[in-house]
This record gives structure tokens, sequence and C-alpha cells, in this order.
């Protein structure tokens, strides 16, 4: 089995707290893909940007609430250090208002302390990286189809690019399926994936 390293950051400043869900995903190996969790951890939102700044990180397990910042500018100021890492949500308010503030500002996922398992923490933070790189994917072909009309003209797009960008757009809607069957009804996440 190929394994695939996947690296987190928990940024929480109940250090029992983080120190659990490490624990949780250090131990854990997704049998479906074999994915490895390198996590580490920050307990201070200046703590996290420096990490990401200086190590890899594809997905940021963010608790709005820290010692040195609160609420969404946290979700804000982690997003601006670090734009290629997805971003799920922790906090301990189940506020669906909050939810969909947090998703429309970007972030992959939001879940409410205490109301997951190993399981589902696990399969929110291999979506989230799936989402994170689908949008990047998305993003950099939009940057490619606008390079190529500037040099076009008003040309018509070759059928090779215009067959890449159809490929690319069926693997994304493929993508957000998997992840829409796998969500429960109420949450939060579903209404950002639907889109």
């Amino acid at each position: 089995m190929n394994s695939q390293v996947l690296y987190v950051l928990l940024v929480e400043d109940d250090i029992d707290y983080s120190a659990l869900l490490r624990r949780r995903l250090m131990g854990s190996l997704n049998q479906d893909n074999g994915q490895i969790f390198v996590v580490a951890q920050a307990s201070l939102l200046r703590e996290a940007i420096d990490y990401s700044i200086n190590h890899p990180v594809d997905v940021i397990v963010l608790d709005l609430n820290l010692t040195d910042t609160a609420g969404l500018d946290t979700l804000v100021r982690i997003q601006q250090a670090a734009p290629q890492a997805a971003i799920i949500v922790l906090t301990g308010r189940d506020d669906q208002t909050l939810a969909s503030q947090a998703l429309r500002l970007g972030a992959q996922d939001y879940l409410v302390k205490g109301n997951f398992n190993t399981e589902l923490l696990v399969r929110a933070i291999r979506y989230a990286d799936d989402r994170k790189q689908s949008e990047q994917a998305l993003s950099e072909a939009a940057k490619q189809l606008h390079q190529v009309k500037h040099l076009n003209g008003s040309a018509p797009l070759s059928n090779e690019l215009a067959s890449d960008f159809d490929t690319l757009l069926n693997k994304m809607a493929t993508q957000n399926s998997l992840a829409l069957s796998e969500l429960g009804d109420d949450s939060p996440a579903k209404a950002h994936v639907e889109k």
C-alpha cells in the first residue's frame, strides 16, 4: 500500500484537548487510502502563522478562540499566512450562523468540540484537503483559460484545452458528489459543498 503523508497543524490553546486530537490522528491510518498524518501543534495564532510559513501544512484544524485572538478574524489571519492550506474550524459553539460565515470566508469545514469522533475528524481532514486541491486546480485552470483567451483574442479555444477543462470540471463534480454523500443533512459544510 502506498502511503500519502498529510501535514496537519492543530491550533488549539487547550493543551489537553489538542494532545488528545493529536494522539487520535497520529494513531490513525486511513485504511481506505493509506493516509498518514504528521501532526504539529500550536496554542497561539502567531505560533501557527510562524509554523505554517516555515513548514509544510496541508490542513489546519483551527480553534477560533485562542489566547491571542478570537472570532472569525482568527480564520482570516491564518488564511492570509497559509493560503495553500485547507482549514477546518474547530469551536465549542454549535452556532450555525458562525459556521456559515466561516465557510463563506473559505473554511472547508466546521466541527464542534465533543460532537465528533476520530473517524469523522479523519474524514473531515481528508475531504477538506481534497476540496482545497480542487479549488486550487480550478483557480489555476481559470488563470490558464484567461491567458489563452488573451493570447487568442476572439479566436475559439482549442479542442484539447476545452477537453482538459471539461475533465477537470468532471473530476471536481465527482469529488463534490462523494463529499455530499458522506455529509449529514445537518452539516454546515453541506451547503458549502453544494455550491
